[in-house]
């Protein structure tokens, strides 16, 4: 007896058996985190190696470039003594999603990232008080599928003496999804 006649069956059941599963097609979708975190990276030119430098939006991590390949800004103090985020985009040409926003609004009245007009291939001058939506790279967890990972970061010290920047931020953990509220469900 052939398998290949018993295919449209088991795929019948299969479909029946998953649409009686939830109340719809849409995903399981994960609560956007309570409380905001706060991370420090250093001069990715100046500082120690051995502290990060960079911030994963994805993880919602600031990260080491030299351990980690998946991040999205990296920071800088310019010669000129100011500040800046590189977005991946502007370092690694194969990759041109990881993006910043100045935002006009404060940090708690940031609810939602925008879909457009993120700095891609450029640095971004930060200074503190300044709030940012971020968007990361495309999640390589899901393939050649994009889905990116939107945030909301506010820088909170920047220091040129030390090299470091201080900032709090809130990922939303959702693929493509923009909603950028403490404790929400989409």
């Amino acid at each position: 007896m052939s398998v290949i006649r018993y295919i449209p069956v088991v795929s019948l059941v299969a479909i029946l058996g998953l649409s009686g599963c939830g109340e719809g097609t849409e995903p399981i979708l994960i609560p956007i985190p309570d409380e905001t975190r706060e991370a420090t990276v250093v001069d990715v030119s100046t500082g120690s190696v051995a502290d990060p430098s960079a911030f994963d939006v994805i993880t919602g991590e600031a990260v080491r470039t030299d351990q980690f390949s998946g991040w999205d800004f990296v920071f800088q103090i310019t010669e000129e003594g100011g500040a800046v985020w590189w977005p991946r985009s502007s370092i690694i040409e194969q990759n041109e999603d990881s993006g910043l926003i100045l935002s006009s609004l404060d940090f708690d009245a940031l609810v939602e990232a925008p879909e457009s007009g993120y700095v891609l291939l450029e640095s971004v001058p930060v200074a503190v008080g300044d709030v940012f939506a971020a968007r990361s790279r495309r999640d390589p967890a899901f393939g050649n599928v994009r889905c990116r990972h939107f945030a909301k970061l506010e820088i909170l010290e920047i220091d040129a003496d030390e090299g470091t920047i201080s900032f709090q931020h809130l990922v939303n953990p959702n693929c493509e999804k923009r909603k950028l509220v403490p404790g929400a469900e989409e």
